[in-house]
């Protein structure tokens, strides 16, 4: 059985890590198309329903329409924000990964080039932890919205029905 050194442990870590991150961030471009998915079903079914109101509306019914399509306004700015949040960082660079292991001078020292990359890879979580974090935030935001945009639309469609 192969001994690891504390440096393949450190390298194993670090793009187990940066694995998970790269696919967090997918989930949270997930989210972020599910939620841009759900909030325009609901705005265009709001639209059918303004189309089929029989005039005149209460004022009530308004309110709650208008507080809907702020909603919805509220929801497209914040998953723009959260798509376009951040400048990821994904090192180690390929084609310097690739100069180095070419490069004679480290043929005989395997655990310099592990080390770089783990170094790398460490400082790509690093960069990515704080963009990250906020792309999630206004998400979580947004979701948040458009349950308030989901109320005032059904708000409005039983004003509706008992006005």
């Amino acid at each position: 059985m192969e001994r690891k050194t504390n440096i393949d442990v450190l390298y194993e870590i670090a793009l187990d890590r940066l694995s998970t991150q790269v696919k967090t961030i997918d989930g949270a471009d997930t989210k972020i198309g599910v939620i841009f998915g759900l909030t325009n079903g609901l705005i265009a079914t709001l639209g059918a329903f303004v189309v089929l109101l029989k005039c005149p509306i209460t004022w009530l019914v308004f309110v709650f329409i208008f507080l809907t399509g702020v909603s919805y306004v509220i929801v497209l700015i914040l998953l723009y924000g959260a798509y376009r949040w951040g400048k990821w960082v994904f090192d180690p660079d390929l084609e310097t990964l690739k100069n180095i292991c070419t490069d004679p001078q480290y043929h005989d020292y395997p655990g310099i080039v592990k080390e770089w990359v783990a170094d790398e890879c460490i400082y790509s979580l690093e960069s990515n932890k704080k963009p990250l974090s906020n792309k999630v935030q206004l998400a979580n935001r947004a979701l948040i919205v458009l349950s308030s945009q989901g109320i005032f639309f059904v708000a409005s469609f039983i004003s509706y029905l008992f006005s």
